[in-house]
């Protein structure tokens, strides 16, 4: 499981500036395509299934305010 916040969902944080990353710590942070495109390409190139679950309230336009990608065998294990 890999998780990272969704910089769509910043536009909801009304005290933080556009264009800013949430925390001072974080080193990115991933639009849902982003994610997708990432962590896909990362399933595939390790021979892994990945599903994508939302970490908090999801706002119908901006999704939720984080991301989840877990990976996971297929069935019968990896190639």
């Amino acid at each position: 499981m890999i998780t990272t916040p969704n910089r769509e969902y910043n536009v909801l944080f009304p005290t933080l500036p556009p264009g800013k990353m949430r925390h001072g710590d974080h080193r990115f942070e991933w639009t849902r395509a982003e994610f997708a495109e990432w962590s896909e390409a990362t399933a595939v190139r390790f021979g892994y299934q990945v599903s994508f679950e939302p970490v908090g309230p999801e706002d119908a336009r901006h999704g939720a305010p984080s991301q989840m990608a877990v990976f996971s065998l297929p069935a019968g294990g990896a190639e």
